[in-house]
């Protein structure tokens, strides 16, 4: 169930909405169900920092970075 953003092609409002399934998405302000998913932003990190931790050194997970299942290279 994720919500996603919109935006009105009527009135031009931006919403988010949480969608279940295959549920019809309505504008809040003038409910014309004629609009547009946008594209949404991740949140910041809880720390307030445009940067988020640096993973660079944690290396590929155990098995490979497939598992080991890739094939494409030797682990």
């Amino acid at each position: 169930m994720p919500i996603y953003d919109y935006q009105c092609a009527e009135c031009g409002v931006e919403f988010e909405q949480l969608v279940r399934g295959g549920a019809k998405v309505a504008c809040p302000a003038c409910a014309a169900t004629k609009v547009e998913r946008r594209m949404s932003v991740t949140a910041r990190p809880a720390n307030g920092s445009a940067r988020g931790p640096d993973l660079s050194r944690l290396g590929p997970p155990p098995g490979g970075c497939c598992g080991g299942g890739c094939g494409s290279h030797s682990h």
